[in-house]
């Protein structure tokens, strides 16, 4: 149940700005050069799951044109959620958080009529709430910057489109179906070929691109991608908050776009057994002055490296996530391990302080992940931490032991999900960086993942998620 807070503060100011009527002013003008009907006020929970709420414009402009704040109640119980709407043993639904808007988040879309807000979560006294995930981003960029370290990211959103199931006609036959055709390839010219075809997926990527930009997301790239209908979208290098911002709106459009014209899209992770899977790969570069010093660098991602098995709980934070995590399939892998420019490492250096963090997919909180990435790179650089892993040049699961002894390359990946959390259960040094609180909120949310997807058949849980996600 959400409910609006009548009250008569003045909005938060939009970044930059001074609180009071003139930032109030402002989010009206903006507001009404959207010419929209709704408003959604957005959030990401523990499980990843995108949720809204709508209130008509009128009454938006309305309750601001007054003075009023925007306000929503949510219930506590909205952090510790499953994605039956149930909650877990260890949450009540007694109390409330204040969720107010960052207006400097608003913008149009996901569709036409509609723009888009994402919600900070208070308590009523006005304090962090400890376990919203984007106030876990935000207080850990504030934690780097005050070490000196700004940080610039960069997604790379990978999605697969179902076309609808001509069969489809009772429960037990799916309404989608994957899509067919030989050609589909990574980055093959033939895969697009179908633009100008009424009916396909590849005929509609004019208005996707549109409704992006309508939404402020100038996409860098667009391309097919290995498996049957799947795609790649190349996000813009933003700072961190932002750049999460704009993965999840990508994400909202691309859905409803496909969705208008009764195609699927999912990010499940690894929908076909023998197809490669779908990630959600981030570019990281520390922007900071000296950044790019390898003293400066080095040290941030060797802090990434020793807690990488705790860091899969955020990144791989699904049963799924764990079917992608193949050697030798440019997945990443599952030893620990980087290289300069190598594909199948799972932290790949591409330019001095700009690596690329391959063990990361759609079905992972991108705040909670990157808070919990930048907080690990953080604590390297104020440790001091050495680069012990050497630079490996092969693929990291064809070393021979001689090789890996060499190049540190020693410790592997936890094989699932439940040993992920085991992991981050023992890095007592990333949950005091992060909080104890939220690592156990994040436990206990995930084991309550576990309880419903453990006694599902493998086919079973494929088509949960795919419903899902």
């Amino acid at each position: 149940m959400v409910a609006l807070i009548n009250s008569n503060n003045p909005l938060p100011a939009k970044q930059g700005e001074a609180a009071g009527s003139d930032s109030n002013a402002s989010v009206i003008e903006e507001l009404q050069s959207f010419h929209c009907k709704w408003l959604r006020f957005c959030w990401h929970d523990y499980t990843s799951t995108a949720r809204c709420r709508l209130m008509p414009m009128k009454r938006v402009l309305a309750m601001l044109e007054h003075g009023q704040g925007l306000d929503l109640s949510i219930t506590m119980a909205s952090m510790g959620l499953l994605q039956s709407d149930t909650m877990i043993p260890e949450v009540t639904g007694t109390g409330m958080y204040a969720a107010h808007p960052d207006w400097s988040s608003l913008r149009r879309g996901p569709a036409q009529g509609h723009a888009t807000v994402s919600l900070d979560f208070k308590e009523s006294d006005g304090s962090d709430v400890v376990f919203c995930p984007r106030t876990v981003l935000r207080k850990s960029v504030e934690r780097a910057s005050s070490h000196g370290l700004s940080f610039l990211l960069g997604f790379e959103l990978e999605f697969i489109i179902l076309e609808p199931n001509p069969e489809a006609g009772n429960q037990q036959t799916p309404r989608h179906r994957a899509m067919h055709n030989d050609a589909h390839g990574w980055s093959k010219t033939r895969a697009i070929a179908e633009i100008g075809r009424d009916g396909s997926f590849i005929s509609i990527i004019d208005e996707l691109l549109d409704t992006l930009s309508d939404a402020s997301i100038e996409i860098e790239q667009f391309h097919p991608e290995t498996a049957p209908g799947q795609y790649e979208v190349v996000l813009p290098p933003l700072p961190p908050l932002e750049a999460c911002d704009a993965l999840l709106r990508t994400r909202d459009i691309v859905e409803a776009v496909a969705a208008r014209h009764n195609f699927l899209m999912t990010l499940h992770p690894k929908p076909f057994a023998t197809s490669s899977g779908s990630a959600s790969h981030v570019h990281v570069s520390i922007s900071s002055p000296g950044g790019n010093d390898r003293q400066v660098y080095e040290p941030f991602y060797a802090g990434i490296l020793k807690h990488y098995p705790a860091l899969l709980a955020f990144t791989y934070a699904n049963p799924t996530s764990y079917e992608r995590m193949v050697d030798s399939f440019w997945a990443g892998g599952r030893w620990v391990a980087w290289g300069t420019q190598n594909k199948e490492a799972p932290l790949r250096k591409c330019q001095d302080s700009h690596w690329e963090m391959k063990t990361l997919d759609g079905l992972a909180n991108p705040y909670l992940a990157m808070a919990a990435i930048l907080s690990a790179g953080t604590s390297g650089v104020t440790s001091r931490e050495i680069l012990v892993w050497g630079d490996c040049a092969k693929d990291p699961a064809k070393l021979t032991a001689e090789e890996r002894e060499q190049l540190g390359v020693t410790v592997m990946f936890p094989r699932d999900l439940k040993d992920a959390l085991r992991a981050l259960e023992a890095d007592k040094a990333l949950g005091e960086v992060l909080g104890h609180e939220l690592v156990q909120r994040y436990m206990d949310v995930k084991r309550g993942e576990l309880s419903i997807l453990d006694p599902m058949s493998a086919e079973e849980r494929r088509e949960w998620v795919l419903q899902r996600y």
